[in-house]
C-alpha cells in the first residue's frame, strides 16, 4: 500500500524525533524522496491536491514531513507549530489515509513554525491561512492523532464523499482514482 489508511496502528502511534546524525542518511533522504514523489503522484491526478504527507503515512515512525509550498517543497524534520494568536478558521480536511471521508474544522488562522530543514539547518517560518491548517494536520499524524479525533471533540461529523460529490460526477471519479492511487 502507497499510502498506509485508517485501521494501520502506525497511524495511532507518536513518532519519534529525528536525531541530527539521522539527517542526510541514505534512510531519511530516501524516505524524503519517496514522500515527494507520493506527493507528485497525487498531484499529477489532481492539481489541487499532493500538498503535505507524514512519515507515518509511509509507514516511518519518525519526526518528519513534506509540504508543498508555492510549488515547491519543504522538508520540515521535528516541526513544532505555535499558534501566533487565537484566531481560528474553518478549514475543511481531508486525508491521505482515510480519503473517502471530508469534514470542516477549526484550526488557528496563523502560526510559526520551527524545523530542521533536510541540511540540519534551524528554520523558523510564519504561516497563514491553508498552510497553516496543513502543518496543524500533518503535526497531529506525528502524534497519532486523525482529523477524525479532532472531530468528536467538537462535535462535528465526517462526510462520505460520494455524498459531498453526488452532482460532480467528474470530481468524483479524480478523487477514487486518487484513492486507488494511494492504495495501490
Amino acid at each position: 500500500m502507497r499510502i498506509r489508511q485508517v485501521g494501520d496502528p502506525i497511524l495511532r502511534q507518536v513518532s519519534e524525533a529525528v536525531s541530527a546524525d539521522q539527517i542526510g542518511t541514505k534512510k531519511i533522504v530516501g524516505l524524503i524522496d519517496r514522500m515527494k514523489e507520493t506527493l507528485d503522484g497525487i498531484k499529477s491526478i489532481s492539481d489541487e491536491n499532493g500538498n503535505a504527507l507524514s512519515a507515518p503515512q509511509l509507514g516511518h515512525l519518525i519526526r518528519l514531513i513534506v509540504l508543498r509550498i508555492d510549488g515547491e517543497f519543504q522538508v520540515m524534520i521535528n516541526p513544532v507549530f505555535k499558534a501566533s494568536s487565537s484566531t481560528l478558521f474553518e478549514f475543511e480536511e481531508e486525508c491521505f489515509s482515510l480519503y473517502d471521508q471530508r469534514a470542516t474544522l477549526e484550526r488557528y488562522y496563523e502560526g510559526e513554525v520551527t524545523y530542521l530543514d533536510q541540511t540540519s539547518i534551524s528554520r523558523t517560518q510564519m504561516l497563514s491561512g491553508e498552510m497553516a491548517g496543513l502543518v496543524q494536520h500533518e503535526i497531529d499524524h506525528l502524534d497519532g492523532v486523525l482529523f477524525l479525533d479532532r472531530l468528536e471533540q467538537a462535535g462535528r461529523e465526517a462526510h462520505s464523499i460520494d455524498e459531498l460529490l453526488k452532482d460532480d460526477p467528474k470530481r468524483l471519479q479524480q478523487v477514487r482514482a486518487m484513492m486507488s492511487y494511494m492504495t495501490s
